[in-house]
Protein backbone atom coordinates (compact mmCIF):
# COMPACT_ATOMS: atom_id res chain seq x y z
CA UNK A 1 0.00 0.00 0.00
CA UNK A 2 2.96 2.49 0.79
CA UNK A 3 4.72 1.99 -2.45
CA UNK A 4 1.29 2.77 -4.21
CA UNK A 5 1.04 5.80 -2.19
CA UNK A 6 4.12 6.87 -3.39
CA UNK A 7 4.14 5.85 -6.77
CA UNK A 8 0.80 7.91 -7.16
CA UNK A 9 2.14 10.69 -5.32
CA UNK A 10 5.29 10.60 -8.00
CA UNK A 11 2.95 10.61 -10.53
CA UNK A 12 0.66 13.74 -9.37
CA UNK A 13 3.82 15.84 -8.76
CA UNK A 14 4.79 14.68 -12.24
CA UNK A 15 1.88 15.26 -14.14
CA UNK A 16 -0.03 17.70 -11.75
CA UNK A 17 -0.32 20.87 -14.68
CA UNK A 18 -1.86 18.46 -17.04
CA UNK A 19 -4.13 16.99 -13.69
CA UNK A 20 -5.49 20.37 -12.83
CA UNK A 21 -6.11 21.35 -16.71
CA UNK A 22 -8.00 18.22 -16.86
CA UNK A 23 -10.03 19.49 -13.52
CA UNK A 24 -10.76 22.86 -15.10
CA UNK A 25 -11.79 21.74 -18.04
CA UNK A 26 -14.24 19.28 -16.72
CA UNK A 27 -15.74 21.90 -14.50
CA UNK A 28 -16.16 24.21 -17.52
CA UNK A 29 -18.26 21.14 -19.16
CA UNK A 30 -19.60 19.90 -15.80
CA UNK A 31 -20.77 22.85 -13.82
CA UNK A 32 -24.35 23.90 -14.29
CA UNK A 33 -25.95 26.99 -13.34
CA UNK A 34 -29.41 28.40 -12.02
CA UNK A 35 -30.14 29.33 -15.95
CA UNK A 36 -31.44 27.65 -18.89
CA UNK A 37 -30.72 28.44 -22.76
CA UNK A 38 -33.58 27.60 -25.21
CA UNK A 39 -32.32 27.07 -28.91
CA UNK A 40 -33.60 26.02 -32.07
CA UNK A 41 -34.25 22.62 -32.09
CA UNK A 42 -35.29 19.86 -34.55
CA UNK A 43 -37.89 17.78 -35.80
CA UNK A 44 -39.45 14.85 -34.61
CA UNK A 45 -40.97 12.58 -37.51
CA UNK A 46 -44.68 11.45 -35.75
CA UNK A 47 -44.87 8.74 -37.99
CA UNK A 48 -41.95 6.96 -35.99
CA UNK A 49 -44.47 7.86 -32.61
CA UNK A 50 -47.52 5.13 -33.61
CA UNK A 51 -47.58 1.61 -33.77
CA UNK A 52 -50.34 0.46 -36.02
CA UNK A 53 -51.33 -2.55 -37.59
CA UNK A 54 -51.40 -1.70 -41.35
CA UNK A 55 -48.18 -0.66 -43.54
CA UNK A 56 -49.68 2.24 -44.64
CA UNK A 57 -46.74 4.90 -45.00
CA UNK A 58 -46.91 8.67 -46.02
CA UNK A 59 -44.85 9.70 -48.96
CA UNK A 60 -43.57 12.50 -47.35
CA UNK A 61 -43.36 13.28 -43.44
CA UNK A 62 -45.57 14.93 -40.48
CA UNK A 63 -43.98 16.32 -37.91
CA UNK A 64 -43.99 18.17 -34.79
CA UNK A 65 -41.16 20.75 -34.01
CA UNK A 66 -39.16 21.08 -30.31
CA UNK A 67 -37.37 23.58 -28.63
CA UNK A 68 -33.72 23.12 -27.01
CA UNK A 69 -34.07 23.18 -23.66
CA UNK A 70 -29.89 23.25 -22.46
CA UNK A 71 -29.30 23.71 -18.82
CA UNK A 72 -26.52 26.20 -18.49
CA UNK A 73 -22.82 26.02 -18.44
CA UNK A 74 -19.72 27.62 -18.61
CA UNK A 75 -19.05 27.06 -22.70
CA UNK A 76 -22.98 27.22 -23.70
CA UNK A 77 -23.13 30.33 -21.81
CA UNK A 78 -20.18 31.76 -24.01
CA UNK A 79 -21.70 30.28 -26.95
CA UNK A 80 -25.16 32.24 -26.40
CA UNK A 81 -23.51 35.67 -26.27
CA UNK A 82 -22.36 35.00 -29.89
CA UNK A 83 -25.80 33.65 -31.39
CA UNK A 84 -28.61 35.50 -31.45
CA UNK A 85 -31.26 32.53 -31.65
CA UNK A 86 -30.32 31.14 -28.50
CA UNK A 87 -31.89 32.78 -25.19
CA UNK A 88 -30.31 32.34 -21.44
CA UNK A 89 -33.42 32.54 -18.97
CA UNK A 90 -33.21 32.35 -15.45
CA UNK A 91 -34.28 29.11 -13.77
CA UNK A 92 -37.40 30.12 -11.95
CA UNK A 93 -38.65 31.54 -15.34
CA UNK A 94 -38.71 27.93 -16.94
CA UNK A 95 -40.68 26.60 -13.95
CA UNK A 96 -43.03 27.91 -11.70
CA UNK A 97 -41.73 29.27 -8.40
CA UNK A 98 -43.52 26.68 -6.11
CA UNK A 99 -42.80 23.87 -8.82
CA UNK A 100 -39.20 21.53 -8.58
CA UNK A 101 -37.79 20.18 -11.66
CA UNK A 102 -38.96 16.94 -11.58
CA UNK A 103 -42.42 17.81 -10.75
CA UNK A 104 -42.31 19.63 -14.09
CA UNK A 105 -40.98 16.97 -15.74
CA UNK A 106 -44.08 14.76 -13.97
CA UNK A 107 -46.30 17.44 -15.48
CA UNK A 108 -45.10 17.67 -18.63
CA UNK A 109 -45.13 13.83 -19.46
CA UNK A 110 -48.34 13.69 -18.03
CA UNK A 111 -49.51 16.48 -20.17
CA UNK A 112 -47.90 14.28 -23.18
CA UNK A 113 -50.29 11.31 -22.31
CA UNK A 114 -53.15 13.43 -22.00
CA UNK A 115 -52.26 14.69 -25.20
CA UNK A 116 -52.01 11.95 -26.93
CA UNK A 117 -55.41 10.29 -25.74
CA UNK A 118 -56.68 13.25 -26.95
CA UNK A 119 -55.39 13.22 -30.27
CA UNK A 120 -56.70 9.21 -30.46
CA UNK A 121 -59.96 10.81 -29.69
CA UNK A 122 -60.11 13.67 -32.07
CA UNK A 123 -58.84 11.29 -35.14
CA UNK A 124 -61.41 8.77 -34.42
CA UNK A 125 -64.58 11.21 -33.89
CA UNK A 126 -63.99 12.41 -37.25
CA UNK A 127 -63.40 9.06 -38.66
CA UNK A 128 -66.20 6.37 -39.47
CA UNK A 129 -64.59 3.97 -36.93
CA UNK A 130 -66.22 2.48 -34.02
CA UNK A 131 -64.90 3.19 -30.97
CA UNK A 132 -64.91 3.36 -26.92
CA UNK A 133 -63.42 5.45 -24.31
CA UNK A 134 -62.47 3.47 -20.65
CA UNK A 135 -60.23 3.76 -17.89
CA UNK A 136 -60.89 7.49 -16.89
CA UNK A 137 -57.99 8.73 -14.58
CA UNK A 138 -57.98 12.47 -13.22
CA UNK A 139 -54.47 13.45 -11.85
CA UNK A 140 -53.04 16.79 -10.22
CA UNK A 141 -50.25 17.87 -11.92
CA UNK A 142 -49.60 21.41 -10.82
CA UNK A 143 -50.58 23.12 -7.41
CA UNK A 144 -50.91 27.16 -7.84
CA UNK A 145 -49.19 29.15 -5.14
CA UNK A 146 -52.46 30.83 -4.22
CA UNK A 147 -53.96 27.24 -3.07
CA UNK A 148 -55.33 26.49 -0.14
CA UNK A 149 -55.15 23.08 -0.12
CA UNK A 150 -53.07 19.65 1.28
CA UNK A 151 -53.80 18.17 -2.88
CA UNK A 152 -50.47 16.53 -3.97
CA UNK A 153 -48.85 16.39 -6.94
CA UNK A 154 -49.40 12.71 -8.86
CA UNK A 155 -52.65 12.36 -6.39
CA UNK A 156 -55.31 10.66 -8.69
CA UNK A 157 -59.00 12.27 -7.62
CA UNK A 158 -61.36 9.39 -6.90
CA UNK A 159 -64.10 11.33 -5.49
CA UNK A 160 -64.76 15.04 -4.05
CA UNK A 161 -67.56 15.32 -0.74
CA UNK A 162 -68.20 11.47 -1.80
CA UNK A 163 -69.20 12.45 -4.90
CA UNK A 164 -67.44 9.86 -7.86
CA UNK A 165 -65.13 11.83 -10.17
CA UNK A 166 -65.61 9.73 -13.87
CA UNK A 167 -63.81 12.40 -15.84
CA UNK A 168 -62.32 16.09 -15.39
CA UNK A 169 -65.67 17.35 -16.72
CA UNK A 170 -67.47 15.75 -13.88
CA UNK A 171 -64.88 17.17 -11.38
CA UNK A 172 -65.29 20.71 -13.32
CA UNK A 173 -69.32 20.40 -12.74
CA UNK A 174 -68.99 19.95 -9.97
CA UNK A 175 -66.92 22.64 -8.58
CA UNK A 176 -68.66 24.72 -10.46
CA UNK A 177 -72.02 24.05 -8.17
CA UNK A 178 -69.79 25.30 -5.00
CA UNK A 179 -68.99 29.13 -3.98
CA UNK A 180 -66.12 30.73 -3.76
CA UNK A 181 -64.51 29.82 0.29
CA UNK A 182 -66.34 26.53 0.39
CA UNK A 183 -64.24 23.43 1.48
CA UNK A 184 -64.09 20.17 -0.05
CA UNK A 185 -62.94 17.01 0.66
CA UNK A 186 -61.30 14.87 -2.02
CA UNK A 187 -60.62 10.88 -1.84
CA UNK A 188 -57.39 10.58 -3.45
CA UNK A 189 -55.02 8.04 -4.71
CA UNK A 190 -51.29 9.02 -4.12
CA UNK A 191 -48.53 8.99 -6.86
CA UNK A 192 -47.50 6.02 -4.51
CA UNK A 193 -50.63 4.08 -4.96
CA UNK A 194 -52.14 4.52 -1.26
CA UNK A 195 -55.32 6.58 -0.43
CA UNK A 196 -55.54 9.18 0.86
CA UNK A 197 -58.07 12.09 2.45
CA UNK A 198 -57.02 15.44 1.26
CA UNK A 199 -59.10 19.12 1.69
CA UNK A 200 -59.31 21.90 -0.24
CA UNK A 201 -60.94 25.72 0.09
CA UNK A 202 -61.83 26.91 -3.10
CA UNK A 203 -59.98 30.11 -4.13
CA UNK A 204 -61.35 33.31 -6.05
CA UNK A 205 -60.14 32.42 -9.96
CA UNK A 206 -61.70 35.38 -12.20
CA UNK A 207 -64.82 35.10 -9.76
CA UNK A 208 -65.26 31.72 -10.32
CA UNK A 209 -64.43 29.08 -7.73
CA UNK A 210 -61.59 27.12 -8.57
CA UNK A 211 -58.79 24.81 -6.00
CA UNK A 212 -56.18 26.21 -7.41
CA UNK A 213 -54.82 22.91 -9.30
CA UNK A 214 -53.90 22.07 -12.92
CA UNK A 215 -56.37 18.34 -13.76
CA UNK A 216 -54.74 16.04 -16.43
CA UNK A 217 -56.72 13.64 -17.84
CA UNK A 218 -55.96 10.23 -19.23
CA UNK A 219 -58.12 7.25 -20.54
CA UNK A 220 -58.17 3.91 -23.02
CA UNK A 221 -59.78 3.96 -26.16
CA UNK A 222 -60.32 0.74 -27.55
CA UNK A 223 -61.24 0.08 -31.43
CA UNK A 224 -60.83 -3.00 -33.86
CA UNK A 225 -58.31 -0.51 -35.36
CA UNK A 226 -55.90 -0.04 -32.78
CA UNK A 227 -53.25 2.26 -32.54
CA UNK A 228 -50.61 2.92 -29.75
CA UNK A 229 -47.54 5.03 -29.02
CA UNK A 230 -43.91 5.00 -29.40
CA UNK A 231 -42.51 8.03 -27.14
CA UNK A 232 -38.98 8.14 -25.41
CA UNK A 233 -39.03 8.30 -21.45
CA UNK A 234 -37.23 12.00 -22.35
CA UNK A 235 -39.80 13.05 -24.46
CA UNK A 236 -42.89 15.47 -22.86
CA UNK A 237 -45.42 18.62 -23.10
CA UNK A 238 -48.61 18.66 -24.94
CA UNK A 239 -47.36 21.21 -28.56
CA UNK A 240 -47.38 18.12 -30.72
CA UNK A 241 -51.30 17.60 -30.18
CA UNK A 242 -52.25 18.90 -33.72
CA UNK A 243 -49.82 16.81 -35.83
CA UNK A 244 -50.37 14.17 -33.45
CA UNK A 245 -54.07 13.79 -34.68
CA UNK A 246 -53.00 14.39 -37.94
CA UNK A 247 -51.22 11.59 -38.34
CA UNK A 248 -53.36 9.14 -36.61
CA UNK A 249 -56.01 10.39 -39.05
CA UNK A 250 -53.81 9.67 -42.03
CA UNK A 251 -53.64 6.10 -40.44
CA UNK A 252 -56.99 5.23 -39.58
CA UNK A 253 -58.12 6.34 -42.77
CA UNK A 254 -55.31 5.49 -44.96
CA UNK A 255 -55.16 9.36 -46.69
CA UNK A 256 -51.66 10.38 -47.18
CA UNK A 257 -51.95 14.30 -46.21
CA UNK A 258 -48.42 15.44 -47.26
CA UNK A 259 -48.29 15.35 -51.01
CA UNK A 260 -44.72 14.46 -50.36
CA UNK A 261 -43.59 17.74 -48.84
CA UNK A 262 -42.15 17.92 -45.29
CA UNK A 263 -45.02 19.49 -43.48
CA UNK A 264 -44.18 20.47 -39.62
CA UNK A 265 -46.63 22.21 -37.09
CA UNK A 266 -47.15 22.98 -33.81
CA UNK A 267 -49.98 23.63 -31.14
CA UNK A 268 -52.42 21.73 -28.66
CA UNK A 269 -55.06 19.87 -29.15
CA UNK A 270 -58.41 19.94 -27.02
CA UNK A 271 -61.43 16.66 -26.82
CA UNK A 272 -63.26 19.43 -29.49
CA UNK A 273 -60.13 19.64 -31.94
CA UNK A 274 -59.65 23.46 -31.19
CA UNK A 275 -55.48 23.99 -31.79
CA UNK A 276 -54.01 25.84 -28.87
CA UNK A 277 -51.15 28.16 -28.76
CA UNK A 278 -47.64 27.31 -27.29
CA UNK A 279 -44.65 28.64 -26.06
CA UNK A 280 -41.47 29.01 -28.26
CA UNK A 281 -42.80 29.27 -31.25
CA UNK A 282 -39.61 30.85 -32.47
CA UNK A 283 -37.60 28.36 -31.52
CA UNK A 284 -40.04 25.72 -33.72
CA UNK A 285 -40.10 27.84 -36.87
CA UNK A 286 -36.22 28.72 -37.07
CA UNK A 287 -35.97 24.44 -36.30
CA UNK A 288 -38.41 23.89 -39.23
CA UNK A 289 -36.38 26.05 -41.54
CA UNK A 290 -33.24 24.67 -40.51
CA UNK A 291 -34.91 21.33 -41.51
CA UNK A 292 -35.75 22.44 -45.20
CA UNK A 293 -39.21 22.16 -44.31
CA UNK A 294 -41.97 23.03 -46.74
CA UNK A 295 -44.88 23.64 -44.44
CA UNK A 296 -45.49 25.15 -40.86
CA UNK A 297 -49.20 24.52 -39.05
CA UNK A 298 -49.06 27.19 -36.35
CA UNK A 299 -51.96 28.30 -34.12
CA UNK A 300 -53.91 31.07 -34.67
CA UNK A 301 -53.62 34.53 -32.53
CA UNK A 302 -50.07 35.27 -30.97
CA UNK A 303 -47.97 32.12 -32.29
CA UNK A 304 -49.07 32.81 -35.89
CA UNK A 305 -48.42 37.05 -35.63
CA UNK A 306 -45.08 35.85 -33.80
CA UNK A 307 -44.12 33.73 -36.22
CA UNK A 308 -44.86 35.79 -39.75
CA UNK A 309 -42.85 38.73 -37.99
CA UNK A 310 -39.64 36.69 -37.97
CA UNK A 311 -40.78 34.61 -41.52
CA UNK A 312 -40.70 38.23 -43.02
CA UNK A 313 -37.57 39.61 -41.11
CA UNK A 314 -35.47 36.82 -42.32
CA UNK A 315 -36.97 36.19 -45.63
CA UNK A 316 -38.31 32.48 -45.02
CA UNK A 317 -39.34 30.58 -48.10
CA UNK A 318 -41.56 28.34 -45.75
CA UNK A 319 -45.35 28.56 -46.16
CA UNK A 320 -46.64 29.45 -43.01
CA UNK A 321 -50.30 28.31 -42.58
CA UNK A 322 -52.10 29.51 -39.68
CA UNK A 323 -55.14 26.91 -38.00
CA UNK A 324 -57.97 27.22 -34.77
CA UNK A 325 -58.91 23.76 -35.29
CA UNK A 326 -57.85 20.39 -36.42
CA UNK A 327 -60.90 20.61 -39.61
CA UNK A 328 -59.07 23.99 -40.72
CA UNK A 329 -55.26 21.74 -40.51
CA UNK A 330 -56.69 18.58 -42.29
CA UNK A 331 -58.80 20.47 -44.92
CA UNK A 332 -55.79 22.74 -45.68
CA UNK A 333 -53.44 19.32 -46.48
CA UNK A 334 -55.94 17.47 -48.24
CA UNK A 335 -56.59 20.53 -50.69
CA UNK A 336 -52.96 20.73 -51.27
Amino acid sequence: MKKLFKTAKEYIKQYYKIIIIYIVILALFLVKFPYYISAPGGLINTNDKIKTQDNFKFKGSLNMAYVSEIHATIPTLIFSVFNKDWDVEKETEVKNDNETIEEKNYRNKMLLEEANDISLLVAYKHSDIDYSITNNKVYVTYIDEMAETNLKIGDQIIKVDNKEIKDKNSLFEYISTKNINDKITLEVIDIKGDKKIRKAKLINVLDTPKVGAVITETFDINSDKQITFNFKETESGSSGGLMMTLTIYGHLNQIDLTNGKTVVGTGTIDINGNVGEISGIKYKLIGAVNKNADVFLVPKGDNYKEAKKIKNERGYKIDLVPVATFEEALNYLKSR
